[in-house]
């Protein structure tokens, strides 16, 4: 009994349910607070090896881009050929799933990497001759990747202010 609750326990019932309570409370907010600071934190890990993954293959699309256009073996480039078109496609729904803008709030897409090794004249040109190493196409490949990747390093440290 409470000192100063002559005939009554309803304070001292209160009391009590308010000791049981307010802690219980509190461990709950708590948990809700770490379990969302949690499932944000695996979400952009998840988030970050998918983009690596994603990363690597733009990669293998300009080795495999470079080494077709340097090569002069018609298999070879025909092989080479067949493999970046696919890779392409992937690296396109790579970066749709992934949902990345940047500064302007475009959706980032692979469209200039494309672009760079599709259309520089040299793509699927049968009997063509080996470019040279210093041939603005290769030099074009190798900015447009660059600055894809660059892009979609800037949009996932982005990520993190949200």
């Amino acid at each position: 009994m409470i000192p100063g609750d002559e005939g009554g326990s309803g304070w001292a019932v209160l009391l009590e349910l308010v000791k049981f309570v307010v802690p219980s409370a509190l461990v709950i907010l708590g948990w809700f607070v770490v379990s969302k600071g949690n499932d944000r934190r695996e979400t952009r890990k998840e988030t970050r090896q998918f983009l690596d993954r994603t990363i690597s293959s733009v990669e293998k699309v300009r080795e495999s881009a470079l080494e077709c256009l340097l090569s002069s073996d018609a298999a070879v480039i025909r092989k080479l050929e067949a493999s970046i078109d696919p890779c392409l496609k992937t690296l396109e729904d790579s970066l749709a799933r992934l949902k990345l803008r940047d500064d302007s709030g475009v959706l980032i897409t692979a469209q200039q990497v494309r672009t760079a090794i599709t259309n520089n004249g040299f793509y699927r040109v049968p009997n063509r001759p080996a470019v040279d190493c210093d041939h603005r196409a290769l030099h074009d490949i190798n900015l447009q990747v660059a600055v894809l990747i660059d892009v979609l390093e800037k949009a996932y440290q982005g990520t993190y202010h949200k």
